[in-house]
């Protein structure tokens, strides 16, 4: 079969993915199980490789031709199922995989009849594999183009009745007892293609209809939607996972056309209790991804998890289990479950000395302590650390040696973070439905932050003084524009105060703390760039200050918790810049441990290194030569795994943000951030890479932010934010700056769209479309 340039449907099963690709191996396979599944034939790998060769291009395949051989198979495989109208679908190698589901991806032609017809269909099919919409996706999957064989199915056509797509789990909720259902009369391309609005059922396991949305004379009887249901969850019980299945229904008779693995499917909700819905979007927002294996084991668990450990049981007497919170299976994480502190014997003890110390508070400056100083002095000698010089041992001991130097910083965050809980508290405890007025009383102190955001608009305004150096900046590449900065006569002076801001604030994360193989501030200075773009628009910070109210005047009591709390926050601002300090440094070593293992051909690429656990690398080191097979087996295994999870979200949205009660025009709901309203055109913000594209008086739109994005705050007229709460870094800077912000909206990344012109409402939390202005 391998040599064939055309097989019978009813030949392949699912693990003939090689012949006839992930669409036709799957229909193989259900044919096999006894569905009902149109007949017809595929024009296999075989055949696509023998017309198309080397061909990279959409041209180069129509220019192509097809080879006699492979024109003749396919005219008699047609010829065999007695002509009359068929579908042609691509079915590459790549597609319809866990992970990959490439929907709409290649090209699909229905109603073709006539043998000339079939050939320039499967031509057509070939031909969509290079597209750039499909090479696109690809690209962003990590699929090399040339590893891609497109077979062709081509099955009797179905003229429907009715059809439509099912999925077998909720695609929103997660739930996997729950089978969602769109239908409409006709063929269910239009289904596929978003052309129609399908009426919609959901079906729980006891084969209930639990929600219908009907547009005008129903498409299905009310007894044929649990029906169709029933096949559905036979379909994913064969198959063992939730399906996307597409079907057909002709004079009663119910047809399969397609199932494939649903992608992106959430992890099934769970209950949450009011803490964990409080926590959850605070933590959610520093894992605007999945950690790779490297960053849990290297840092997450051994760092980050255990400072934050190590806090909450000595300052209140509860332990938090990171182990609960990212379950792993091979390393990969596999969803996020908000925390649920679990209380210890000595809770009351732990909260007293906390208190205790808050109001007894240490009035010596925090940056004079001799844990600051012994920090400090080991973090500077990591960051003096050439990795090239150092052995392969000297490398993954790095992580360990910050692991260690971290553990100081939480000895000092529990000596003198109580102060600032005990204004905060005592604040929140004197204003009982006041709590409106403590930006005024906590806002605007000196932090790290707001210096390097104040270096920073000094940068922009210097840099839009120097013409040509203003030029470059406008100009649009940023990657270019620091090429020539460097060498601008007119800017030695700004390049010098540039590379200093690097030198002084470079270790700040771009993307999160946790995720340590996103670059740093000083690994990415096209990302300090596109800052100072932003900031090039308008000189300057401008920052709204607001007249103290009367209560504020009056109450010692008040001013008194207010810098207390405010000290408080500074600290913690502070701290975790100074966490930050040996970020670049267990970065750089893990790279070059790649690096080197790919050199040494114990790994395909340095970038694999991430898809391997510390303690691996630890061993394989040790080792020497006799582990070099199981870190590249490790590396492989685990990069297939996590191409299964790529697109999957770590929770359900609506699992961590409930349904909330909107105004019947809102667009996007999600917490009230505060910052009353305000008007503007979205910009959608994926990343760091993109901080130069926002304008001012735009509506920053983001999955989530952390300190390094603060300056863009200074430019948006809101912010609306998918993940965090009203305590995330994104709400406090709002806040600060005036501004509304709308926070775990969810799905405002996917709803909203650059220049759209939008009414963010902070007090409500509400995204609406702005009223037409004619």
């Amino acid at each position: 079969m391998n040599e064939q340039f055309c097989v019978r449907l009813d030949q392949v099963r699912r693990d003939d993915l090689a012949i006839a690709g992930g669409k036709g191996a799957n229909l193989g396979e259900l044919l096999h199980a006894g569905f009902d599944v149109p007949h017809g034939f595929i024009v296999t790998t075989h055949a696509y490789r023998t017309a198309v060769g080397a061909a990279r291009s959409v041209d180069d395949v129509r220019g192509a031709g097809l080879p006699s051989g492979v024109d003749a198979a396919i005219r008699q495989a047609y010829g065999s199922m007695s002509g009359g109208a068929v579908a042609v679908r691509s079915s590459a190698t790549a597609e319809d995989l866990p992970g990959a589901a490439f929907a709409g991806q290649q090209d699909t032609f229905l109603d073709v009849e006539g043998e000339d017809a079939v050939v320039a269909a499967v031509l057509g099919c070939w031909a969509s594999l290079f597209t750039e919409r499909a090479v696109a996706y690809r690209d962003r999957l990590g699929i090399e183009s040339a590893t891609v064989a497109m077979a062709v199915v081509v099955q009797a056509m179905v003229p429907a009745d009715v059809a439509g797509v099912m999925f077998t789990a909720d695609p929103v909720t997660g739930a996997r007892d729950t089978v969602v259902i769109d239908a409409a009369r006709g063929l269910g391309e239009a289904v596929v293609s978003g052309t129609v609005i399908p009426d919609h059922f959901l079906v729980d396991h006891r084969d209930h209809i639990v929600e219908r949305r009907v547009v005008a004379v129903p498409s299905l009887r009310e007894d044929q939607i649990p029906e169709i249901a029933a096949v559905g969850r036979r379909i994913a019980e064969h198959f063992g996972a939730p399906q996307d299945i597409e079907w057909a229904i002709r004079e009663g008779r119910l047809s399969i056309l397609q199932s494939r693995a649903m992608t992106a499917l959430p992890p099934p909700p769970r209950a949450l209790n009011r803490f964990q819905r409080f926590i959850g979007p605070t933590l959610l927002e520093m894992l605007p991804r999945r950690p790779y294996p490297m960053e849990l084991t290297a840092w997450i668990l051994p760092t980050v998890a255990a400072h934050v450990a190590e806090m909450m049981e000595q300052l209140v007497g509860v332990r938090i289990s990171w182990g609960e919170m990212l379950p792993a299976r091979d390393a990969i994480v596999q969803e996020f479950a908000p925390p649920s502190p679990h209380p210890t014997a000595v809770v009351p003890l732990r909260i007293a000395r906390t208190v205790a110390r808050g109001l007894r508070g240490s009035t010596a400056p925090w940056q004079e302590d001799p844990l600051t100083r012994a920090y400090r002095s080991g973090a500077a000698a990591l960051d003096r650390l050439d990795p090239s010089m150092l052995s392969l041992e000297e490398l993954v001991d790095v992580p360990r040696r910050a692991s260690t130097l971290v553990e100081l910083m939480t000895r000092l965050r529990v000596e003198r973070l109580p102060g600032g809980l005990v204004g905060m508290v005592g604040l929140r405890l004197v204003l009982v439905g006041r709590t409106k007025v403590l930006p005024e009383l906590i806002g605007h102190v000196p932090t790290m932050t707001r210096a390097a955001n104040d270096e920073l608009a000094g940068l922009a305004a210097d840099a839009v003084a120097i013409g040509e150096l203003r030029k470059l900046l406008e100009a649009g590449e940023l990657g270019e524009a620091l090429t020539c900065a460097s060498s601008l006569p007119a800017a030695a002076d700004w390049w010098r105060r540039f590379q200093c801001f690097l030198d002084t604030y470079g270790h700040r994360e771009t993307t999160s703390i946790m995720l340590l193989h996103d670059p740093a501030w000083v690994d990415s200075p096209t990302t300090v760039m596109g800052l100072i773009r932003v900031l090039m628009e308008q000189g300057g910070a401008d920052e709204k200050a607001s007249a103290p109210t009367s209560l504020l005047r009056r109450s010692g009591v008040v001013r008194g918790l207010g810098r207390l709390a405010a000290r408080g926050v500074a600290f913690r601002e502070d701290t975790h810049f100074e966490l930050t300090r040996t970020f670049p440094a267990v970065r750089s070593a893990l790279n070059e441990v790649g690096r080197r293992l790919a050199r040494d051909g114990r790994l395909d690429d340095a970038e694999d290194v991430w898809m391997l656990t510390l303690q691996e690398v630890t061993r394989g080191v040790s080792t020497a030569g006799s582990d070099a097979f199981s870190l590249r087996e490790a590396a492989t295994r685990r990069r297939a795994a996590w191409a299964v999870l790529a697109a999957t979200p770590l929770i359900a949205s609506s699992t961590l943000y409930p349904h909330r009660r909107a105004s019947p025009d809102a667009l996007v709901t999600g917490a009230a951030g505060g910052g009353g309203r305000a008007t503007g055109a979205v910009r959608v913000i994926d990343g760091p890479d993109q901080f130069g594209d926002l304008r001012s008086g735009e509506v920053l739109v983001c999955e989530a932010t952390n300190p390094s994005w603060t300056p863009l705050f200074q430019r948006a007229a809101a912010v609306v934010v998918d993940h965090g709460g009203v305590a995330s870094h994104a709400a406090i800077v709002a806040r600060e700056y005036g501004i509304p912000a709308v926070m775990g909206a969810a799905t405002a990344t996917t709803i909203l769209h650059d220049g759209q012109c939008v009414v963010v409402d902070g007090d409500r939390g509400e995204v609406m479309p702005a009223p037409d202005p004619g």
